[in-house]
């Protein structure tokens, strides 16, 4: 399932970026109503708040009622433990090779002297976090973001974003040792984990969808705008990120330490 899932972002991600041919200019920021998917997405943004509302927030919420925040961010910084590998590799991508090394120092030290990573053992030591990914390495080689869109079930999104989430899934190294072991167990466990990384993660940011929901006239408007505000802070081309104000929206996120 997560293969055709996968399969289905690699060509949309395609497609988007072949519509997006052209000049940096003409595609970055590409207008709704340019694109033509304002339609599809606000259609599928509904069928994603259905589900959400009837599915996935149910489920936070009683995975919120059995947890406390010092589990639920256990459970976070595990997960960001696993990332470090995709991180350093992206990191040279992008021609950064001190913070590559950083990543690889964090994660040895992390899953070692941090129980396999439940404590962030290496930032108490002045190895602070800086985690990236193949969005922010097509970033850096100037591959333009293209226009603002709607996953199923995943969400806000864009051509060159969903590139990276399809990269960085198959680049982890939980999924490589799943696919090693090749046995039905092993993807249990990798699907399994998958599913406890973005249940939590949304556990967490939950409160601050349902505040933006009950305080907005257009709840999509309010989400896109969020969205590709945080879009801003990433790196393009060599030019340094825009400050914005600081939401909290990346779904792919796990950065608050305990």
């Amino acid at each position: 399932m997560l293969n055709k899932f996968s399969r289905y972002v690699a060509i949309l991600t395609i497609c988007g970026l072949c519509g997006c041919a052209g000049t940096k200019e003409n595609c970055e920021n590409m207008p709704e109503e340019t694109s033509g998917l304002e339609s599809y997405n606000r259609a599928m943004f509904s069928f994603n708040n259905k589900v959400d509302k009837y599915m996935l927030r149910p489920v936070a919420k009683g995975y919120k009622a059995v947890t406390n925040e010092y589990v639920r961010q256990r459970v976070s910084n595990f997960f960001n433990n696993i990332d470090e590998p995709i991180s350093a590799v992206n990191h040279l991508l992008q021609g950064e090779f001190s913070n590559s090394g950083n990543n690889l120092g964090r994660f040895v030290i992390n899953t070692t002297f941090g129980v396999v990573g439940l404590f962030d053992v290496a930032s108490s030591w002045g190895m602070e976090k800086n985690k990236t990914g193949f969005d922010e390495t097509l970033a850096s080689w100037c591959v333009p973001d293209g226009p603002f869109l709607i996953l199923p079930i995943m969400g806000p999104s864009t051509p060159r974003a969903a590139t990276g989430f399809v990269v960085d899934g198959y680049s982890s190294p939980a999924y490589w040792i799943a696919q090693e072991s090749g046995g039905e167990d092993a993807w249990l466990v990798y699907y399994s984990a998958s599913g406890l990384k973005y249940l939590n993660l949304y556990a967490e940011n939950m409160s601050m969808l349902e505040s933006l929901e009950e305080g907005s006239v257009d709840y999509y408007e309010a989400v896109k705008s969020m969205y590709l505000q945080n879009r801003k802070k990433i790196k393009t081309c060599g030019v340094d990120a825009v400050e914005t104000p600081d939401y909290d929206f990346d779904m792919d996120d796990m950065d608050d330490d305990y």
